[in-house]
């Protein structure tokens, strides 16, 4: 369910994501998790914002911004 007023939404990269959690600790919305099992950030899109923050500092380039559909 899209959040009210969000236009983009992130998509990681698990190629090039290095799971640093930068985008963990800096997201205000407390959105993205790790997952258990295969220690790859998972992005609750019922919390985000899509407010980019994530995206903006990813030392890997590994979270990019699209247009939620």
């Amino acid at each position: 369910m899209p959040v009210e007023g969000r236009i983009h939404v992130p998509i990681v990269d698990h190629e090039k994501c290095n799971r640093c959690k930068i985008c963990r600790v800096l997201c205000p919305d407390l959105a993205i998790t790790k997952n258990g099992s295969n220690g790859q950030i998972e992005i609750d899109y019922n919390y985000c914002k899509g407010c980019g923050i994530c995206a903006a500092f990813c030392p890997k380039g590994a979270i990019k911004m699209a247009l939620e559909k």
